[in-house]
Order: C-alpha cells, then sequence, then structure tokens
C-alpha cells in the first residue's frame, strides 16, 4: 500500500554518508550527563529508544569540548577525557544496530547566556551583559583561551571519529558562544577576533572547522548550527547569514542546521504553541536552500504533515524532530508502519522538557513519563494476572492511567458523567493555538480503542455505585471546576465562568469582554477573543500578568496580547460585576469598565468530595490529577501512569 509519508522515509545524503530516513533527533540540553559531562548508561538507553522507534540519525546535544568556558560546566571532570569518548562509543555500538546514523553537536558553551554560578564570571567574545542577570557582565575570552578550545575541537571531533559517530556538527547558534563571536551586537574585540571585518569575525568559527577537518579528514561529514535571522534589533540578519552561508559552503561545511532567534527573543529558542507547527520552514529552511545545496536540516515543532510539506516542497532536506521525540520515541518507525493515528503528540507546553532544571525532578515529556527512565518504563510488561480496573473519569489523567492498565492485560472500564472524553483539555484546546490538545484527547480516544477500554458515557460515580464494589483498583480521576470568587454580581447573565465561555453557549459573549484573572487560562481565553475581532480588556491582581507561566510561554503570550492590542490592567482587583460590566480598584482608585461580557478566569478548585467519598469507603481506590492536587497535563498524565503501571 501507498504510504503518503515515503518522502520522508527514504534514504537520504549528508555528504557521502547515508542516512536510513530524513527525521533527525534534535541536540537538546534536557540535563543528561549533568555530573560528569559525559554520555553514561541512562543516556544511552535514552537515545536507543529513539533509534529503535526508526529515527534516522540522532544529534547528541551539546557535548561540550572544555570545561575551561562555562561556570556551570567547571564541576564536569570528563569533559575532554577518554570518558567523553568512551560514552561516544558505547551509544554509537548500541544505536548502529538499529541502522540509525549518531551525529555529535561539539560545543564551547554559551557565554553570555550560560547558567551562573556565584563568584565565577560568564565569558563571552567581550563584555556583555548576562542573559539570567543583565546587571552581571562577562569577560571576554584572552587570544590563548580562544587558541585552547580551538584545539579541544580538535580533540573531541578526533575522538568522535574514533569512537564511531557518523558526522559531527559545530554548535553556533542562538546567540550562544561562537555566535557572539560571529555578531558585531555582541563583539566588540579590537583583535583578529573582532568584528570588524567579515574575516575577523568568522576567525574562530574558520578555525574551529580546520580543526576538525584536520582531525576527521575531507570525507567526514560536518555540518554547522546557525540561526537565520536573531530577531532583535541589531542582531544578525538574513543578508548577513547569506554571507556566512556561503563563506562556510565554500569553506567545506557538509550540512546546515538552521534555527532562527536567540534567547532574547526566546519563544523562538523553544518554540510554543503560540506559534505555528513547522514555524521555521519557511523563515530558515526555505531561505537556506535558495542559498546553498548543501542538505539543510530545521527544526520547528513539526507534525508528520508539516514535516511532510517541507521536504516534498524543497523546503528542507531532514527535518529535526525534539520534542517531538520525547513525546513518541518511535515517531519515524509509526509512520513507516501506516500508523498515523498512534503517535503520541508534543503540546508544545514547554513544562517537563525545559522547566525541570532548578528542581529535583528529572527532565522529562508532559505526555510521555519514560523520558530518561527507559529501563524502567519504556515498555510495558504484562501484568502476572488480569485485574477488573474502574477509572472514574475520563479526562486525560483517567485516559492514561487506563491506557497503561489496559496495556499490562488488565480489565479497564472508564466512567466519565459526560458524554465525551476529555475533560477540562475540551475546553482548553479550543484556541486554534491550543490544536496539540485536541490531538492528544483523539490520540487517547484511539488507544483506548485499540486497547479494547469499555468507556460508559453518562454515568456520574458515587462511592454508593454498585460498578465500584468487584474491583480490584480504583482511579478516581474527577478532576476540577472553575472556581468562582464570592465577588457581588458574579452571577449576573453577563458573568462566564472560562470554561463555559469556552464550550458553552459561545453565542451570549459579546464584543466588549473583559476577563478577571490573567493567568494562562485567562490570557489564552483573551487572545482567542482577540483574534475573532472583539475588544478584550485583561484585569488581573498581581503585579504580573501570566505569573505562573514558563520564560518562552510568557513571552509568547505577552508578545500575542500585544500583537492583538488587548487592554491589559494589572495591579487591579475585580470589586464587583453590574449590569455596566466591572467595578474594578488599582492603586488609582476605583473605576468602572463597560462591557457585554465578563469571563472569570481566576483558577479552578479539586472535584474532590466525591473522590474522598471513595477512598474512605475503598482500601483500593487512589486519586490522581486536579482532584488530588490542582496541575498541568503533564502531572495529570504522569499521576495517570504510575497509577496504571504500578497495577500488578
Amino acid at each position: 500500500m501507498e504510504n503518503s509519508y515515503n518522502k520522508l522515509l527514504e534514504r537520504a545524503y549528508i555528504g557521502k554518508l547515508g542516512v536510513k530516513n530524513r527525521f533527525v533527533m534534535a541536540p537538546m540540553g534536557i540535563g543528561i550527563d549533568v555530573m560528569s559531562g559525559c554520555i553514561e548508561e541512562k543516556d544511552v538507553e535514552y537515545y536507543a529508544e529513539r533509534a529503535r522507534g526508526g529515527t534516522g540519525m540522532l544529534n547528541l546535544g551539546f557535548q561540550i569540548v572544555t570545561n575551561k568556558t562555562d561556570p556551570f560546566t567547571m564541576s564536569r571532570y570528563g569533559i575532554g577525557t577518554p570518558l567523553q569518548e568512551m560514552g561516544w562509543t558505547r551509544l554509537c555500538d548500541r544505536v548502529h544496530g538499529y541502522g540509525t546514523a549518531v551525529m555529535v553537536q561539539l560545543s564551547c558553551g554559551l557565554g553570555r547566556n550560560a547558567m551562573m554560578v556565584p563568584g565565577v564570571q560568564n565569558v563571552s567574545s567581550s563584555e556583555n551583559a548576562c542573559f539570567f542577570d543583565p546587571s552581571s557582565m562577562t569577560r571576554p575570552l584572552t587570544a590563548e583561551e580562544i587558541h585552547a578550545i580551538v584545539q579541544a575541537f580538535g580533540a573531541a571531533a578526533a575522538a568522535c571519529k574514533r569512537a564511531g559517530v557518523d558526522a559531527i556538527e559545530i554548535h553556533g547558534h542562538v546567540g550562544y558562544l561562537l555566535d557572539q563571536f560571529m555578531t558585531p551586537l555582541w563583539n566588540k574585540r579590537e583583535d583578529e577576533y573582532g568584528a570588524q571585518t567579515f574575516e575577523n569575525k568568522m576567525r574562530f568559527v574558520t578555525e574551529i572547522y580546520q580543526a576538525c577537518r584536520a582531525a576527521v579528514g575531507s570525507d567526514y561529514p560536518i555540518a554547522f548550527r546557525m540561526v537565520i535571522e536573531h530577531g532583535i534589533a541589531g542582531g544578525r540578519t538574513r543578508e548577513e547569514s547569506a554571507e556566512i552561508i556561503r563563506y562556510l559552503d565554500h569553506l567545506g561545511i557538509d550540512a546546515f542546521d538552521v534555527d532562527w532567534g536567540c534567547y532574547d527573543a526566546y519563544e523562538w529558542v523553544f518554540p510554543t504553541c503560540y506559534m505555528p507547527d513547522g514555524c521555521l520552514m519557511d523563515i530558515s529552511a526555505a531561505y537556506a536552500k535558495s542559498i546553498t545545496k548543501k542538505p539543510v536540516m530545521v527544526a520547528g515543532a513539526f507534525t508528520p504533515e508539516t514535516a511532510k510539506q517541507a521536504v516534498e516542497e524543497g523546503k528542507a532536506d531532514f527535518i529535526v524532530i525534539g520534542r517531538g521525540l520525547l513525546a513518541d520515541p518511535e515517531f519515524a518507525g509509526k509512520l513507516q508502519e501506516g500508523r498515523r493515528e498512534d503517535i503520541r503528540p508534543c503540546i508544545k507546553c514547554n513544562r517537563f522538557c525545559l522547566s525541570a532544571s532548578g528542581t529535583a525532578r528529572d527532565s522529562s515529556c508532559s505526555v510521555n513519563p519514560a523520558v530518561l527512565k527507559e529501563t524502567i518504563y519504556g515498555r510495558i510488561a504484562k501484568a502476572k494476572k488480569s485485574r477488573k480496573v474502574v477509572v472514574v473519569g475520563g479526562g486525560v489523567g483517567g485516559m492514561e492511567a487506563a491506557r497503561v492498565a489496559a496495556m499490562k492485560g488488565h480489565e479497564v472500564i472508564v466512567y466519565e458523567k459526560t458524554d465525551k472524553l476529555g475533560g477540562q483539555l475540551l475546553a482548553a484546546s479550543v484556541p486554534v493555538f491550543k490544536g496539540r490538545l485536541a490531538m492528544l484527547v483523539d490520540y487517547y480516544k484511539v488507544q483506548l480503542d485499540k486497547l479494547g477500554v469499555k468507556v460508559e458515557y453518562g454515568k456520574e460515580i458515587t462511592a454508593d455505585s454498585e460498578e465500584l464494589k468487584d474491583a480490584y483498583k480504583i482511579i478516581v480521576a474527577t478532576g476540577a471546576h472553575g472556581f468562582v470568587p464570592p465577588i457581588k454580581g458574579v452571577n449576573g447573565t453577563k458573568v462566564l465562568e472560562v470554561i463555559d465561555a469556552h464550550t458553552g453557549d459561545q453565542a451570549r459573549i459579546g464584543t466588549k469582554v473583559i476577563v478577571a484573572g490573567g493567568g494562562p487560562s485567562g490570557c489564552d481565553c483573551a487572545i482567542e477573543l482577540a483574534m475573532e475581532g472583539k475588544e478584550v480588556t485583561i484585569v488581573e491582581m498581581l503585579d504580573k500578568l501570566y505569573p505562573t507561566g514558563t520564560l518562552d510561554n510568557r513571552f509568547s503570550v505577552l508578545r500575542r496580547i500585544q500583537e492583538e492590542k488587548i487592554t491589559v490592567m494589572t495591579g487591579t482587583k475585580v470589586k464587583e460585576f453590574n449590569d455596566k460590566g466591572a467595578i474594578v480598584e488599582s492603586k488609582d482608585g476605583e473605576k468602572t469598565l463597560e462591557a457585554d461580557t465578563i469571563i472569570v478566569a481566576m483558577g479552578t478548585r479539586p472535584n474532590s468530595e466525591v473522590a474522598e467519598k471513595i477512598l474512605d469507603k475503598y482500601v483500593c481506590a487512589q486519586t490522581i490529577g486536579d482532584c488530588r492536587v490542582i496541575g498541568q497535563v503533564g502531572e495529570a498524565v504522569h499521576q495517570g501512569f504510575y497509577a496504571g503501571w504500578c497495577i500488578e
């Protein structure tokens, strides 16, 4: 049967290196090899799972060639030692068995973008403000330090070749240390590495390439990762990038891995849900393809459909998948097998994959708890005995618990009091930019159907329900309800709770809207309504809008709010709702805001009453998700996964 994704699945080349398909795992720094700086056993399993899943090539992200630059790397004792090479060797031996190629991204660090260590100064091309603390300044690398870094690149390249690595990539993108030398905005040096001439600003890169080429020979693939534009005032323009690409092409670079943005335009570094799928194929890849005949690789939150478009339209040669391969390691393999519907979607939440640093939690994935725990959870084995499992609630946590329990061979039945699976995701997925959440709900529906999970709709379960009596395990996932504060007039006809605003009588929403609450749900609702042409004002009691969002998501939200011309009132409290709109109070006193509709988006509260009664009656019961403690999608999925996995 014809596979519509055949173009993605065909063999492709970088120089003389043949890659079995066009999928490349993105070079992601998600907190692995933290202690030694080397590939360790759990990291081998993490990468091997993506090779087993059919990925054509793995790019081992952010392999540091020296621990003498970024302060946070200085304790990583294995960098530049035989221990580092041994890790690469073990990984190559393992994944080559699946026919998967290995590319190692070699880096000298982040420079001004690096995490800071007290008492240690960050380095850069010249004196620059540190990204994470603009009051702290970097110091310029000395010429001697630059020469040592060049030598370290050459040594690392030689080690890669000895280890069986198939290709290397020089890491020069999104304003990291090497990019800081290539960019006059950050390079104010006056020596031979200064940016006063093209030759000088490219000297560091040139010497690194030459050292690597001397170490690996003329036929060994060397790629270069760079941004087409930084997206900030004074940053690199696409015309300047064109000159760099032509120069590096002539120099001998075999492929270009292109990107867009920098830390000062943070949402582009880790594209958020507020940006379209495949967001870099036109602004980065297609532009690079117009300049060079060498292969072009590009990331950008691709779906199978946008990846297919990019390759079939000649905009890219290789599709770089990062978070999508965290969500589903079998992304490529499922396409190969004609199982598009079984691909678990990345929801672009940037939660567990990017926001675990600084906590005791390992990096992971909101929709795939097995990330970096592949040896424990990567294979779901059948239980010794099939048990009856009852799941109360068909939200995302309940669906995940049901999926995993069914994979273990248990008889699973889900009781959902409404006529649809999905819980709060049904409301959260309404905005067009939250379509990945709808994809996740569809994924679960398919999986539960394939696994034979029985779903009873319109069935509300209580502690006295007969359906619970013969269950071996009861998993209660009754979710949460919107919180409506005791504000005068809150029951008025103009007032809607945010969930109802998404899924209820949307015809009630007028053209002039107040959104009371500037958290994630309030901001999403405001953006959605503004996109529909409504005049929207957000009223937030705190002094900061979107206070709980991750850095990249907050960057996107604030940009979209500005683009949609949404009025924002922070440090403002709603005192009363009335026929005119709302009375609000700030440090400047009280005022009346006129509106046709007021949408209350002040968080949620657990649906815990029934859950607690079930727990009191049945020792075999447990709660997961929002009915236990309010969280986001990832918390519910993880709790559901572990609850299902632990049923023996």
